[in-house]
């Protein structure tokens, strides 16, 4: 009878472990010999070292070649989250994070790229396929600083294969940084009435936006926890936001938070929007939900804008996107002589220079600037002795008699004449 003996051979390699800090590329190779009584254990052996040496040939190459673009994204993502926990990084968290979504999500062709192998040319190449995807002028721009930091950090960190960054040179142009459009006090008057009339669930989440300034995710994230309606001065404390990206909940944009105080509109408005809640309770037998407001499908799934867009044209008032909603709440009270620095707390506005967009727009600014122009004169003096159309000279034409009592200006029309 013949004896049987398996023999399994496994070789893990770590390569480049200084540069990757810690990335690792295992090969992992699984032989499985047979081996009758003919064949020695030396024989095996060799077969073992063999294995070794070519699982070492293939690491080498893979280190000559360079690193995969994904590769480099995962070192990217880890280098960035040790230096915001130090707070050396530009981008808070929540910022950092909807960056590396866009980076994977945009780059999903780059899979099987090496990242020393993207060039200007490519890097062009899904800008140009990205905007004719309908992406925003703006939201290109990010991702091109996004793409222009990923390289600049490998080139700091000396990653093999890289030795140039494929961003520089090349530029887009955004179409609009910020938007200009907000309504007047009649125009969000109008709004409100017909979205109750005509929209329910929106006019809610349209007077918490107009109202509040809170942004989109914080919105979506407000919870009845966070109101403060039983003392003299009702309040809401915000202090999360939700990604829809992610699908998480997180801090707010700037990772603070911030309480704001409700005034006698909202809180009106919040009366309204508990008998709406015992009403959808009855009518649907589910619970009561945590969450303050109504979640219609097109809110879940991105649609906001879209939504208040073409509803303003149809009401026939200026049409804005949803975040303009943030923007009407930061001019009305600007308007109505609230200072800055208290509107950017209430806001939640990181710093001044966020601020100067929404006093543009507000008017404040250049409020009386011309009031100091006066260009009115004294009534002209005519002559009793002579009609208006005399003293100019149209068709006039007088005689030397005439001339002696002339004023100027007839005199300088007898020359043109």
């Amino acid at each position: 009878m013949t004896n049987l003996v398996f023999r399994v051979g496994r070789v893990d390699v770590n390569f480049h472990d200084q540069i990757l800090s810690g990335l690792k590329v295992c090969l992992c190779l699984d032989r499985f010999d047979v081996i009758d009584d003919k064949m020695t254990e030396e024989k095996a052996e060799r077969e073992e070292k063999a294995l070794e040496r070519e699982a070492q040939r293939q690491v080498f190459e893979a280190e000559q070649a360079g690193m995969l673009w994904t590769r480099l994204l995962d070192f990217y993502e880890k280098e960035v989250e040790k230096q915001i926990k130090q707070g050396t990084w530009s981008q808070r968290q929540p910022c950092f994070l909807d960056s590396m979504s866009s980076l994977r999500r945009f780059t999903e062709g780059w899979k099987e790229f090496r990242a020393g192998d993207i060039s200007p040319a490519e890097v062009t190449k899904l800008l140009h396929k990205l905007e004719a995807q309908g992406l925003a002028g703006s939201t290109l721009v990010r991702f091109l600083g996004d793409l222009r930091k990923v390289f600049d950090l490998a080139l700091l960190n000396e990653i093999k294969g890289i030795d140039r960054n494929p961003t520089n040179g090349v530029s887009i142009k955004s179409r609009r940084r910020k938007r200009d459009e907000v309504l007047s006090r009649d125009e969000i008057k109008k709004l409100l009435v017909y979205a109750k009339l005509y929209e329910p669930q929106w006019y809610f989440i349209w007077s918490f936006a107009v109202c509040t300034g809170l942004r989109n995710g914080e919105l979506f994230a407000l919870k009845w926890t966070d109101f403060d309606l039983d003392s003299d001065h009702p309040l809401i404390r915000v202090s999360r936001s939700y990604n829809k990206r992610t699908r998480e909940y997180k801090e707010t944009k700037t990772g603070e938070s911030r309480e704001i105080p409700i005034c006698g509109p909202l809180l009106e408005v919040i009366n309204e929007l508990k008998k709406w809640h015992l009403h959808e309770v009855g009518r649907t037998n589910k619970g009561e939900s945590e969450f303050v407001l109504p979640r219609p499908g097109l809110w879940q799934n991105g649609y906001q804008a879209k939504v208040l867009r073409e509803f303003c044209k149809e009401i026939g008032i200026t049409p804005i996107c949803f975040h303009s909603l943030r923007a009407c709440f930061a001019t009305e009270l600007l308007r109505r002589g609230v200072p800055q620095i208290k509107v950017q707390a209430v806001g939640g506005w990181a710093d001044m220079k966020s601020m100067t967009h929404y006093v543009r727009l507000s008017g404040i600014n250049v409020k009386g600037v011309t009031d100091a122009l006066d260009f009115s004169s004294p009534e002209a003096q005519i002559s009793p002795s002579r009609t208006m159309m005399q003293a100019v000279g149209d068709h006039y034409r007088p005689t030397e008699e005439d001339l002696k009592g002339a004023n100027p200006l007839a005199t300088r029309r007898l020359h043109q004449i």
